[in-house]
């Protein structure tokens, strides 16, 4: 099964992480969108281990439940890979015939992946074409990821009778978001770092005249927050997670409780430190352009984290609060405000649940033209 997609009711969007199980869906009402309905339940502990589905049966359960609890339409579902195990690369190919750029593609990446290709699920996309001296060339990102991760996931849907359009790298999720709503269009040249704060892991992705450029994953996530703070004042998980969500003020330095989780945002900040340092290295001779650190994920909703990081990082920072501005939605079944406050952590459910509604928007766009 490809990492980017196959294509009647509208996409779900199940984003699968090692904390929370999050879904989204939209439908059409005219030319506009409507939210349908979206819901988050925990992931059972230890059910989804570095991206790996290790308990399928208690997985099933909780996503049966958020289907059951919300009015979604249809069983069609779009869902991610994601943790260490995934791996998004970008490359400058020849342009040449499908056949023939498919086995160049193989060949470029088998020194790079993490096992043999063969035992690899993988696809790319070709995003555009560049000039590199007289010669046009293609510029092309490849995700991979290991057979047996992707099969378990598509085995998890299928015993659910579900309908699996696609599976993706959670970059391109966050990508189609931004570009749903014309992130890009009033400063194309701007650099983005969409940064999102999971459960166990972070992800870089530096996003560069509207393509992701270069994804990287971290070992840090919200639970590190967590497991400090129960150290720290000795208490366990449950009153630690209640404490980090009501009391932990990033602005607020004197505090115990910031004491208790400094040295681990510092690493945070400077893990993305590195990767934007990493990247303009890399893609610009070291010359660092403007940059906006987009943020995202449940610890994005930690109290004044894009201050926080826009201090120590020295870019500046804004928490990705675009779900509540993608859709119409009935205010009597959803608040603005509650929909602003959940906007962070169902960024990469709604870049999935979106797949067909941008595809649609295009080829509106493409017909006024």
């Amino acid at each position: 099964m490809g990492l980017f997609a196959k294509s009647k009711t509208p996409i779900i969007g199940v984003d699968l992480g090692s904390g929370y199980i999050k879904m989204a869906q939209f439908e059409r009402k005219g030319n506009d969108l409507k939210l349908v309905n979206f819901g988050v339940l925990d992931t059972p502990e230890g059910a989804i281990v570095e991206g790996r589905i290790e308990k399928p049966e208690e997985l099933r359960e909780v996503i049966k439940q958020l289907l059951s609890i919300y009015s979604f339409i249809g069983n069609r579902v779009a869902t991610n890979v994601s943790g260490k195990l995934v791996t998004v690369k970008e490359l400058i190919m020849d342009d040449l015939p499908p056949q023939e750029l498919n086995e160049a593609i193989k060949w470029e990446v088998e020194k790079i992946l993490p096992a043999p290709i063969d035992k690899m699920a993988f696809d790319y996309q070709v995003l555009s074409k560049v000039k590199e001296g007289n010669a046009e060339k293609l510029y092309i990102l490849f995700a991979a990821a290991p057979i047996e991760v992707v099969e378990t996931t598509a085995q998890l849907f299928k015993s659910l009778n579900l309908d699996l359009v696609s599976i993706e790298v959670e970059a391109f999720s966050v990508l189609r978001l931004l570009r749903f709503l014309g992130e890009f269009a009033g400063d194309p040249e701007r650099v983005i770092a969409a940064i999102n704060i999971g459960h166990s892991y972070t992800s870089i992705n530096m996003v560069d005249k509207g393509l992701v450029r270069f994804s990287r994953i971290i070992p840090w996530g919200g639970k590190r927050l967590t497991d400090k703070i129960a150290y720290y004042f000795g208490i366990d998980s449950n009153l630690a997670e209640n404490k980090k969500h009501e009391e932990l003020d990033l602005s607020n330095k004197d505090s115990q409780i910031f004491k208790a989780v400094e040295e681990d945002l510092n690493e945070l900040s400077l893990e993305i430190r590195r990767s934007i340092s990493y990247y303009f290295a890399k893609y610009n001779e070291g010359k660092v352009s403007e940059v906006t650190i987009i943020l995202e994920g449940g610890t994005a909703n930690t109290k004044n984290i894009d201050q926080y990081l826009e201090e120590t990082t020295g870019f500046p920072s804004v928490v990705n609060r675009l779900f509540a501005d993608i859709a119409k939605y009935d205010p009597n079944l959803f608040t603005k405000e509650y929909l602003y406050e959940m906007a962070p952590m169902f960024a990469v459910a709604t870049g999935l649940a979106l797949k067909e509604h941008q595809i649609t928007k295009k080829k509106e766009k493409a017909k006024k033209k």
